[in-house]
């Protein structure tokens, strides 16, 4: 039974590892988005958004 617990916990910590990472990528490209150069040089990067 304490194994079975240690591994839900285990499994639960490796989804939540997985988000964050996921999450800090996402953060990081909106940020560089947010921040691009106003002359459109820079949006052939971001054509995955449109």
């Amino acid at each position: 039974m304490e194994l079975l617990f240690i591994l839900v916990y285990f499994i639960l910590f490796l989804i939540a590892i997985v988000l964050s990472f996921q999450t800090v990528k996402y953060f990081r490209t909106m940020w560089k988005f947010k921040n691009r150069k106003k002359d459109g040089s820079e949006d052939k990067d971001f054509k995955y958004f449109d």
